[in-house]
């Protein structure tokens, strides 16, 4: 194994299946998805879990699940090799494309394969290799978006161990030490957020169908503390993109709740912040409730956007745009964002929603001049990665967003705004821009591509965009799987 995690710094191919065409998704699992995945779920944990021995253990248990324990079984088990194919497929296919994942042939090709052999092997087959596909199966889901269907699957490996339990059948060490604490973790996790699968009323005594949904968490009448206001808003946040995306399940219906959830936000963080008692120069006061407040401001503007508003709230929202560059502008003189490595202690908060976001929304969707080009301008000058972002390639971007824009407005076009759809790397090294026209004129030729040729440090990082999107900063590299 150790000549596997070499051979993968390295960048040398591995060559280690019969399959020749399994190596290249082995390569990225061992260098990009078991990475990624194994720092999210240890930040999943530290979010939401109190004992931090506890946090330490699961997350232990997950880098050594996913960087050791997977590719050892994948070595002698075809089900669990087509697993791990199928899954790293999928982490790249997203990665690098907007499109739907069954366009991708490799991960239906080995996800299909993997099933069969499951299916057709699943009373000869160790416990420990169900269960670790069982594990593949559920990432799978995560990256899809499919959060229910995948809880379903962990649910479904956590009723096997316990029935194997209740029978006195032997359990491995590996699913103890490994594999149980992630699903564990994981059931824990939905139980924080009241992930739950909701039944339709049955009509006519019609087939029940089924639709994951998120349930609010209940908001505190007064944060404790910053980090718990952090919290409340990376929930508040993501739910606000989830239908700013218009993703499957979650749309016009939990849009007064979630309109009700951000509002409550902003009564909960200003009766914690009339309570404490801060210090003239204590940075929760000074800097860190600035970071936190712009995302706030940002998760409202795009919630005036949602029917039944109009995308031209952006126009009428110079104001907050202004306020929203004032505080990221103090935030960001404070000088957190140039800290020399090594100095983490001295961060207010490691796990929070990032730089980038808010001064890229700035850039893009401002349409006072002077506002956005100063957005564009600290851009350029932050010079930070945070986990998919990187603000070279966001800076790029913006600035390719405010060129089109202004051409459109010197021809005289009625187009207000484009909207970014996906970012592809070329096999040249340069980044392709899709983009459509608002408004536009409801026929294929909205849909438009650009060359991006300007030089930018986009080698840290390979993502999927539009660009507005939760991150985690911090020693652990954040994956984007939306669970």
């Amino acid at each position: 194994m150790a000549d596997v995690v070499r051979w993968a710094i390295d960048g040398c191919p591995i060559h280690f299946y019969d399959e020749p065409d399994l190596n290249r998704p082995a390569q990225f699992f061992i260098e990009c998805t078991a990475p990624r995945i194994s720092s999210y779920f240890a930040e999943m944990m530290d979010s939401f879990v109190d004992d931090k021995v506890l946090v330490h253990y699961t997350s232990n248990s997950a880098w050594n699940f996913w960087n050791r324990l997977v590719i050892q079984a994948s070595q002698d088990q075809s089900c669990v090799r087509h697993s791990l194919a199928a899954l790293s497929s999928l982490h790249e296919w997203i990665e690098l494309t907007k499109r739907t994942p069954w366009q991708n042939y490799t991960f239906t090709l080995y996800y299909t394969k993997a099933i069969t052999e499951i299916n057709s092997s699943q009373h000869s087959l160790p416990l420990d290799i169900v269960l670790i596909c069982c594990l593949l199966f559920a990432h799978c889901d995560f990256l899809m978006g499919a959060s229910a269907a995948g809880l379903t699957h962990l649910k479904s490996g956590y009723r096997i161990i316990a029935e194997n339990r209740k029978r006195h059948v032997q359990i491995s060490p590996e699913i103890n030490e490994f594999i149980e604490p992630i699903i564990r973790g994981f059931m824990a996790k939905s139980e924080n957020y009241a992930l739950r699968a909701e039944a339709a009323e049955p009509v006519n005594e019609a087939p029940v169908t089924t639709a994951a949904t998120y349930a609010l968490p209940d908001m505190p009448e007064r944060f404790d503390d910053l980090v718990q206001a952090t919290k409340h808003l990376q929930q508040a946040v993501y739910l606000v993109l989830l239908l700013e995306m218009g993703k499957p399940h979650h749309s016009t219906p939990m849009i007064p709740g979630v309109r009700k959830y951000v509002a409550e936000w902003t009564k909960s963080f200003g009766r914690w912040k009339a309570a404490a008692a801060f210090d003239a120069d204590d940075p929760l006061l000074k800097d860190w409730q600035l970071l936190l407040l712009a995302h706030h401001r940002m998760a409202l503007l795009i919630l005036k956007t949602l029917p039944p508003e109009s995308d031209c709230a952006y126009s009428r929202a110079s104001a907050d745009f202004r306020i929203m560059f004032a505080q990221m502008r103090t935030f960001l003189r404070s000088g957190y964002t140039t800290m020399e490595k090594g100095r983490d202690s001295d961060l207010v908060l490691k796990a929070h929603l990032g730089f980038i976001a808010p001064l890229y929304f700035i850039a893009t969707l401002c349409r006072a001049r002077e506002i956005r080009y100063s957005a564009l301008e600290a851009l350029r000058e932050l010079k930070v990665a945070e986990a998919h972002w990187n603000s070279c390639v966001a800076y790029t971007v913006a600035k390719t967003v405010i060129e089109i824009e202004e051409s459109c407005i010197e021809s005289s076009m009625k187009v207000q705004r484009i909207k970014v759809d996906s970012v592809d790397r070329c096999k040249d090294g340069n980044l392709e821009i899709k983009y459509h026209k608002i408004p536009g004129n409801g026929n294929h030729a909205d849909t438009v591509s650009r060359k991006i040729t300007e030089t930018c440090c986009h080698h840290e990082a390979t993502m999927m965009w539009p660009l507005v999107r939760i991150v985690h900063d911090g020693k652990a590299e954040k994956a984007q799987l939306q669970l």
